[in-house]
């Protein structure tokens, strides 16, 4: 996935530069349609008429000063990106749009920025060696009879922790009651240290006959394989944490994109009953502040690596700075008043993050069961 989102970042960064560095030949057939090319680009299929037949050196210079002499449009769209919220997406949607970048490229260029840094910076400070998956496997292995709760897989230290919470004296009557059920619950699974060998692999042949145990006699032989495969499964991931790892990160960028248009979708219910607006237009918006949030979180990220105690307050400025931008976007974008525009916030706000929670779940589940 990393390589694919750096193909996209190189395509994404192509219609940003205009080729100036790459001397041409005006008033010469284009090599690839043979009509006469009257300025640097051929009218008829719009290739650059340059010869790339040059010392490689000569090239190499043309490329990185082709690459890093981006036209005026960048440098016009981040800062009123960044510090005028909504103010870029009004003109862009009023028709000015030679001097911005278009949006889905900014959008893309913004997600591989940040993705690539998440995930180089990951490697880098040790955040991946440091994510354990003691309690993977606790919901793993799903119930047989209809009505019942799936065995869990815990822990020593998460038993001790319930026992600690059942006799808890400053726990109410209803809190304690949950707490000693949660406990029972917890006694009757399968603690990890009866499972878990000594060079960290899950002994199969312990497993299953843990799990059989708690099976009851009416379960069919199908039953039984059916809860031996998922456990086996769990221990499977359990023993290849790297890979499952791996599979999170491959598939995060892809369900990312997927927010995009659920946002602009929730963006057009709220301002359904307005005949001006149209979808493109929340599409437009969905896109800028995606891109901002991309490119706010990638500016944390780095901050979080340098300092990692800071991480805390990171976390708080970047949910304000969250709010406050989007607020500020419906504003200037649709003309919403204040009291409207802070309604819809919230209701943005609180449906993006149950989008997020659903997406993250999923994102769980699928590179659980590619492992």
């Amino acid at each position: 996935m990393q390589h694919e989102m750096e193909a996209a970042g190189l395509g994404s960064a192509s219609g940003l530069s205009t080729g100036d560095h790459h001397p041409v030949k005006s008033g010469q057939p284009c090599a690839n349609c043979e009509m006469v090319v009257e300025d640097r680009f051929c009218t008829t299929c719009g290739q650059l008429a340059s010869d790339f037949h040059r010392p490689i050196w000569d090239l190499v210079m043309s490329s990185l000063a082709d690459v890093f002499a981006l036209d005026g449009r960048l440098w016009r769209s981040l800062p009123m990106l960044l510090f005028r919220p909504g103010r870029m997406t009004r003109n862009y949607l009023d028709g000015k749009r030679a001097r911005y970048v278009p949006p889905f490229r900014m959008f893309l260029m913004a997600s591989v920025i940040f993705f690539l840094t998440l995930f180089t910076l990951g490697e880098q400070m040790g955040w991946y060696s440091t994510f354990k998956l003691d309690s993977l496997i606790e919901d793993g292995i799903e119930p047989l009879v209809e009505g019942e709760e799936p065995i869990p897989v815990i822990t020593d230290a998460q038993l001790e922790t319930l026992r600690e919470q059942a006799e808890d004296p400053d726990l109410g009557a209803e809190e304690q009651q949950a707490a000693v059920t949660e406990l029972a619950h917890a006694e009757g699974g399968i603690t990890l240290q009866r499972i878990l060998q000594d060079n960290g692999r899950i002994d199969r042949e312990a497993l299953y006959d843990e799990v059989t145990s708690r099976l009851g006699e009416e379960a069919t032989p199908d039953e039984r394989e059916q809860a031996w495969r998922t456990a086996d499964h769990a221990a499977t991931v359990y023993e290849n944490q790297d890979r499952y790892g791996a599979r999170m990160r491959e598939w995060a960028p892809r369900f990312s994109l997927m927010f995009m248009p659920i946002l602009a979708m929730v963006l057009t219910l709220l301002y359904a009953w307005h005949r001006s607006r149209y979808i493109y237009d929340h599409v437009v918006t969905a896109l800028h502040v995606q891109t901002y949030i991309y490119l706010m979180m990638t500016v944390m990220l780095v901050i979080a690596a340098v300092n990692p105690t800071s991480v805390g307050w990171l976390v708080l400025v970047g949910n304000v700075l969250v709010v406050g931008y989007i607020y500020r976007q419906l504003r200037v974008t649709y003309g919403t008043g204040r009291f409207m525009a802070a309604l819809r916030t919230f209701i943005v706000l609180i449906t993006s993050f149950l989008v997020l929670v659903s997406l993250a779940a999923t994102l769980i589940i699928v590179s659980f069961m590619l492992v």
